[in-house]
């Protein structure tokens, strides 16, 4: 997988990977949390792409066969999914190094919060190569070691959430995207910086196990996953805000955002060049 550099990414290339979701539906394996299983499986839907929730480790290796991505998300960690996690991406390994192009996404959902958590994603990401890292500041920050905190699930402290994304991108040769009121995204080069969203995402559990969603969607349908990462945080900007202006207050904000992706369009990505910076 080559990746477009981040500096060189226009509102056209965006416009362009929301359409290929469209047109590829690519089939994306989900092992994740059972808070945010629902909301995800919708939202992939939304965007056009097709939903595979299995923690089933008897089926991994199948599935990663026949799935396009695979997103692993430790929100609420069991046996079952870390086992099922390890055989699916061992399996993406091989198809990987025979040259049939298989994406994947780790989010590290309350990284920090106890030593358990911590050694699952240090073993899964020493083992095997991820297509993307997504975590909140305070989770990439503290895998990074350049400070942050987390409160169980939640950011507690932000660290160098900068320095974090690039060092994390070299270190893994992979793209890392650490979100919050500035999202920052790295391929390891460039550093760039995506702006835009609404507040009432703090308050819906699972936002940002929709957005390692949507990202992965995006990057298994065009194949790069800087380009992939870019469009998806673009995209919860966009659809988080016209979500806002419908909804009432957090319970109406949820289905207004599963909306919102629905009617998102390529064309609305190419007025949104004011919503990103490269800075490095």
């Amino acid at each position: 997988m080559k990746n477009k550099p981040l500096k060189d990414i226009t509102p056209q290339d965006l416009a362009r990977v929301w359409g290929e979701i469209k047109i590829k539906k690519p089939l994306v394996h989900h092992i994740t949390n059972s808070v945010a299983v629902a909301l995800q499986a919708n939202i992939c839907l939304a965007v056009g792409a097709s939903p595979l929730m299995s923690q089933y480790p008897d089926e991994a290796e199948e599935l990663a066969r026949l799935s396009n991505g695979l997103l692993v998300n430790l929100g609420t960690p069991s046996a079952s999914a870390l086992e099922t996690a390890e055989r699916a991406l061992s399996e993406m390994d091989k198809l990987n190094a025979q040259g049939k192009a298989k994406y994947s996404l780790l989010d590290p959902v309350g990284y920090g919060a106890s030593a358990f958590r911590v050694s699952s994603v240090d073993a899964l990401i020493g083992r095997h190569k991820f297509s993307v890292i997504k975590g909140n500041a305070g989770e990439i920050s503290l895998m990074a070691k350049t400070g942050g905190a987390t409160r169980g699930v939640d950011v507690e402290a932000s660290g160098d959430a900068r320095q974090a994304v690039i060092s994390l991108a070299k270190k893994y040769n992979c793209v890392v995207c650490a979100t919050g009121e500035i999202d920052y995204v790295s391929e390891g080069q460039a550093l760039l910086t995506v702006r835009g969203g609404h507040a009432l995402l703090t308050c819906l559990s699972g936002s940002g196990c929709a957005l390692g969603t949507v990202i992965l969607s995006a990057v298994a349908a065009c194949g790069d996953a800087a380009l992939g990462a870019t469009a998806g945080l673009v995209a919860m900007g966009i659809a988080s805000e016209r979500a806002s202006l419908e909804a009432k207050n957090s319970g109406t904000f949820m289905p207004r955002l599963t909306d919102a992706f629905f009617t998102l369009r390529a064309d609305d990505f190419l007025g949104s060049s004011d919503r990103w910076e490269v800075l490095v």
